[in-house]
Parts: structure tokens; C-alpha cells; sequence
């Protein structure tokens, strides 16, 4: 098997944890309340959507077939049903509920920190450009403290 080809299948390994925390963060908010529910909901679709698409384009650069590759990444969404079940059975206490959000957001920080601040400090760009993602990187941070704290 190709060094290519492994790669392709730990993107699907990862994107399926990925997937399960995301879940997590949908029944824990949903738990918690409708609205609360529905914003998790929305900010994980204007997430996920442009995330799946090029996790699919990885895959088909891996040697997977377009169709295999689309395939492979909707498997990856029963990870995220799981979560939400998993959330759902386990949050209809609110303290389980406020565990299960806190436990979804260090897993959104953690994949943060070690995957995307990385890649984009590794990346040969301008210091205007680093400046400007790190930046948008700060905004995204503290608009979720202000959620939380609107809550």
C-alpha cells in the first residue's frame, strides 16, 4: 500500500473522531436546550461543509476514485451520529450536558492548536498573511467567549 494511500485512510480515522466530537457538541447543545441546538447545528454546517469537501479532495489525492472518496467521507458521518447519541443518552442532566460541551470544545481547541496553528505557521507566507490568520484565528476565539457569555 502506498505512503499515499495510508494517508487517505488516517484522514478518514481522523475526520472520524473529528466527526464524533462534532456529534458530541450537536446532542450536548441540543441537551441543553432548542436554541442552543440550533446555533451548534448551524456553526457546525458552515464548518463541516467547506471541511468534507476538501477532506474528499485529500482522499482523491490519496488514489481514491471521486465516488470512493465521497463514499469514504459520508461513512465518516456515522461517527458524528454516534456522538450525538452518545451526547443525547448521556446529557439529559444538565451538568452532563455543560461536561459534554466543555469536553466537544477543548476537542475543537486541541485539533486547533496542534493541527491548524501549525500548518499555517509552516506554511511560506507573507507576515502580513501570518498576522492576518492568526488574527482571524483570535476573532473566531473570542467570538465564542461572547456566545458564552451571551448565554
Amino acid at each position: 500500500m502506498s505512503e499515499k494511500r495510508i494517508f487517505g485512510y488516517l484522514n478518514l480515522a481522523a475526520d472520524a473522531a473529528h466527526n464524533f466530537t462534532d456529534g458530541l457538541a450537536l446532542g450536548a447543545a441540543f441537551s441543553s436546550g432548542f436554541w442552543p441546538g440550533v446555533s451548534m447545528t448551524l456553526a457546525t454546517l458552515f464548518h463541516e461543509v467547506p471541511h468534507e469537501v476538501g477532506d474528499v479532495a485529500v482522499l482523491m489525492q490519496a488514489g481514491f476514485s471521486k465516488a470512493a472518496a465521497i463514499k469514504a467521507q459520508l461513512g465518516t458521518a456515522l461517527a458524528a451520529i454516534m456522538g450525538t447519541g452518545v451526547a443525547l443518552a448521556f446529557g439529559k442532566d444538565e451538568e452532563n450536558a455543560k461536561l459534554l460541551l466543555n469536553f466537544a470544545a477543548g476537542g475543537f481547541v486541541y485539533v486547533t492548536t496542534v493541527d491548524v496553528l501549525p500548518a499555517l505557521l509552516q506554511n511560506k507566507t507573507s507576515l502580513k498573511q501570518t498576522v492576518a490568520e492568526v488574527l482571524a484565528f483570535a476573532a473566531g476565539v473570542s467570538m465564542m467567549v461572547m456566545v458564552g457569555w451571551l448565554e
